[in-house]
């Protein structure tokens, strides 16, 4: 959820997104007994489309996506979890970061350095 707040700048779609651009993912965990993190975040994944001529398609990105899985490119960053539900997708682009800006944005949640 940290790095969500560090990332203000939003986009509309992956269509809209960069390769190194981020998708976080949002939703509510069926084992009611888990904390919810803030903005019920749950999960982020790096946008990694195709270059031209490799196809696959533009909705390709990196991550891990089970808990005793490992890092894995995955041909599509819309998938059905079976830890949560309600899933929202948030694209962000890193452009903040390249430019050496790294903290929160966030109003909402305080944040403190460790």
């Amino acid at each position: 959820a940290y790095q969500f707040d560090t990332l203000p700048e939003a986009v509309d779609g992956v269509e809209d997104l960069k390769p190194g651009d981020l998708i976080f993912i949002s939703g509510i965990y069926y084992d009611t007994k888990r904390v919810p993190k803030p903005h019920n975040m749950t999960h982020v994944e790096i946008y990694f489309p195709c270059q031209w001529g490799e196809g696959g398609g533009s909705r390709r990105t990196i991550g891990s996506r089970h808990k005793f899985g490992c890092v894995q490119v995955h041909q599509d960053y819309q998938f059905e979890s079976k830890t949560y539900h309600h899933m929202v997708y948030h694209y962000r682009r890193i452009d903040t970061w390249l430019e050496g800006t790294c903290k929160s944005f966030c109003s909402e949640h305080r944040w403190v350095n460790g």
